[in-house]
């Protein structure tokens, strides 16, 4: 039988059996199962980095929130920990659970991604044209809905077409396209369009993108149908998709918290980036929007070139070495940034992240493979993507009332230097909940 791209010639919206022997891809047939990522890359950290903050901060005004005796001072940071909160909710919450409904359905993991995916287009659509906080809040939503219909299980597709021998070159293709869609981008949406004014098409070129990629994996990805319906009930598949044998496989769920925390790190730094130089620096948006895109590509790019050493690194130095090294270069960079006087010590401050972040991203994937039930290894990676996720969860809402606190007025870069302070004990405590962790291999 032929890899997806001959499969997808003989025919668009080719369907196997469950049972069909999964044979070797070509690049070609890489590309097109991974070219989604591009797609959730280029879309989530441009809105989550540039246009949430820059539309929030055009529909919301500085408030106080009195509970009793207290005033708490809730500004452009809170808005935003409120929308991306809730979104990340959705993900920890509802894509490993369609994931599960997709393992358990006759129809698999095609029909959800349609369905995710014409969502998308559509509420990205509907992101382009809200006028006020609170719609965009439900647009958002929606969105994050749509999302992960779409992504819980297109994670699937991976064990469902790829060869055992041939997964670990699929998550480099899965790792490459992330990165190559974050830095696309942040170029195109936040360094050229949003610069030069033009938000509403910088938005719309979101769908545009998510239609193309969507399209791809649709119609040439070949699809495997179950031919009964599964054994196992439904709700004890949704729960058992989010639970994980803590004594048993102790290193990985240690691995899990310290990942957790690191992860909160980058997240932070991304969120509230745009408002930090542009508040900090007294920019227009279309500087902000383009020197915070600057500062994250940079990051990315240097995350992106430590990767492609993943190998090497690993078999000298071993895993857990490496990641212990990543935080504590983070914990550096995010230390110095405190204290950073102007524009260019930020920039450059900001590599030193971005080589903590690419230590981390270059081993984190394989580390965890290695502590894992081979059995099950579908259902555990889908675990560490609810760690991904609860990174936002837990770091924005504790973080983005912080800043407004301390700033007190839109004018202040006090809490953002406070916000750097909190991530180096991100990285300090990730780097401690990592020693418990053995670096052993799981069968």
């Amino acid at each position: 039988m032929a890899g997806i791209i001959q499969a997808g010639e003989r025919r668009l919206l080719k369907t196997l059996h469950e049972s069909a022997a999964q044979t070797h891809l070509s690049w070609r047939g890489m590309l097109v199962l991974s070219s989604f990522w591009f797609a959730i890359a280029y879309v989530m950290q441009p809105l989550g980095g540039n246009i949430i903050p820059l539309l929030v901060d055009r529909f919301t005004d500085p408030m106080t929130i009195r509970l009793g005796p207290l005033a708490i001072g809730a500004d452009v940071n809170t808005y935003v920990s409120v929308l991306d909160t809730i979104g990340a909710a959705f993900a920890i919450l509802w894509q490993p659970a369609i994931g599960a409904i997709s393992d358990n359905s006759r129809g698999r993991r095609r029909p959800f991604i349609a369905i995710g995916v014409v969502g998308d287009i559509l509420f990205l659509t509907l992101i382009a044209f809200v006028t006020s906080y609170w719609a965009l809040l439900l647009v958002y939503v929606l969105f994050q809905v749509a999302s992960n219909t779409a992504q819980g299980p297109y994670q699937g597709m991976l064990p469902d077409q790829v060869p055992s021998e041939q997964r670990g070159e699929a998550s480099g293709y899965y790792g490459l396209m992330n990165l190559l869609g974050t830095i696309v981008g942040f170029l195109v949406v936040g360094a050229l369009l949003i610069p030069t004014h033009h938000l509403r098409l910088a938005i719309l070129t979101l769908p545009v993108v998510v239609a193309i990629a969507g399209a791809l994996v649709i119609f040439r990805v070949p699809d495997r149908r179950r031919t009964a319906a599964s054994s196992q009930r439904l709700g004890r598949s949704v729960l058992l998709s989010v639970a994980i044998d803590t004594r048993r496989y102790r290193d990985f769920a240690w691995l899990m918290v310290s990942r957790l925390f690191f992860l909160m790190a980058p997240v932070a730094i991304g969120t509230y980036a745009f408002n930090f130089i542009r508040y900090t620096f007294n920019y227009s948006e279309g500087k902000a929007s383009l020197f915070s895109s600057a500062l994250q590509a940079t990051i990315l790019v240097f995350a992106a070139v430590l990767c492609m050493t993943a190998g090497f690194l690993a078999e000298r130095f071993g895993k857990k070495r490496l990641i212990a090294a990543a935080c504590v270069t983070g914990a550096v960079g995010s230390t110095l940034l405190i204290f950073a006087p102007s524009l260019p010590w930020i920039l450059g401050f900001g590599l030193i992240v971005g080589i903590s972040l690419g230590t981390f991203l270059s081993v984190d994937w394989a580390f965890m493979t290695d502590l894992i039930p081979k059995a099950e290894a579908g259902r555990y990676m889908g675990v560490s993507n609810i760690a991904t996720a609860s990174a936002g969860l837990i770091a924005r809402p504790i973080l983005g009332p912080i800043i407004d606190a301390f700033n007190n007025n839109r004018a202040s870069a006090v809490g953002y230097r406070v916000m750097f302070g909190i991530v180096t004990g991100f990285f300090l405590i990730a780097l401690l909940t990592l020693q418990p962790v053995r670096e052993i291999k799981v069968e």
